[in-house]
């Protein structure tokens, strides 16, 4: 009995053995057959299996490039959409200098219209002009100048009315009783701010469409940053784990910063901001 057990063992063993031996002659054949056709020598098979390496590997490198160049793409356009902000930024603070001086060109204009009706109200009660001497005429022509140069400095005159007022040119007459004087400077002045206030006024509408345009290229660019993210993203993903390999070893690749947040003023339903005491 214990003679036919291990029969049948020694039996069970060798037809294992025989098996395992077939299976591996099937996986020869088998690899045989996936061979190309004329490959079947052991030095044309290592080369076939070298050149097939050699294939795959450029293959990895291939996709990592492409998935290089969108993820680079996507680092530079949110570079370019943080500096679009940045000088939208600026526009906007130009914007609100503009309106400032906006205000400041407008109470000027009102301060002069009223320095003019005092002067006016004064010039009714005048006593009547007698024809003045040669040294009172000396006496005015230094008044008018000295008159001229300060409502320069303060800003009431341009430089062509106190080149015309020194110079006794375009009505200026130096032989004006003083108070006449005063009126043609009141009135000069009039003319100036009201000219510098429609100036600032000007330069207001400009400043607001160069900060519009400038707005609307970081909001586009916002968009683009996010669609560009989001196919990196994607690449990243889509790359078997030898390419991130490749991509790592060779510093290609960085950590894609979240998206920042919009600014109030960069958002689509947003206004121009208020300014309190600005019209």
């Amino acid at each position: 009995m214990d003679f036919t057990l291990e029969l049948i063992g020694d039996a069970s063993g060798r037809v294992a053995v025989i098996w395992l031996a077939l299976i591996v002659l099937a996986a020869v054949a088998l690899g045989v057959l996936a061979l190309p056709a004329g490959v079947r020598r052991p030095r044309q098979i290592t080369a076939w299996l070298a050149a097939s390496a050699a294939q795959k590997r450029a293959d990895l490198e291939r996709r990592a490039m492409l998935a290089h160049e969108t993820i680079r793409y996507a680092e530079e356009i949110a570079v370019a959409a943080q500096g679009a902000a940045a000088t939208a930024g600026r526009r906007r603070e130009r914007c609100q200098q503009a309106q400032a001086e906006v205000e400041r060109a407008w109470q000027a204009w009102q301060d002069s219209e009223a320095r003019l009706e005092r002067v006016r109200r004064a010039a009714a009660y005048a006593t009547p002009e007698t024809t003045p001497s040669a040294e009172e005429v000396a006496e005015r022509a230094q008044g008018l100048r000295r008159a001229a140069q300060a409502a320069y400095r303060r800003g009431d005159l341009s430089d062509i009315q106190l080149l015309d007022a020194s110079t006794y040119r375009n009505g200026w007459d130096p032989a004006m009783h003083p108070l006449a004087q005063e009126l043609a400077l009141a009135k000069a002045s009039v003319s100036h701010r009201f000219a510098v206030y429609q100036e600032a006024l000007a330069e207001e509408e400009a400043a607001w469409q160069t900060a519009d345009v400038a707005t609307a290229a970081v909001r586009t660019l916002r968009h683009e940053v996010t669609a560009a993210r989001v196919r990196a993203d994607a690449a990243w993903q889509a790359l078997p784990e030898p390419a991130r390999a490749l991509l790592r070893r060779s510093s290609q690749v960085q950590e894609i910063r979240p998206r920042r947040d919009l600014p109030s003023w960069a958002q689509p339903t947003a206004g121009r901001p208020h300014i309190a005491g600005v019209r």
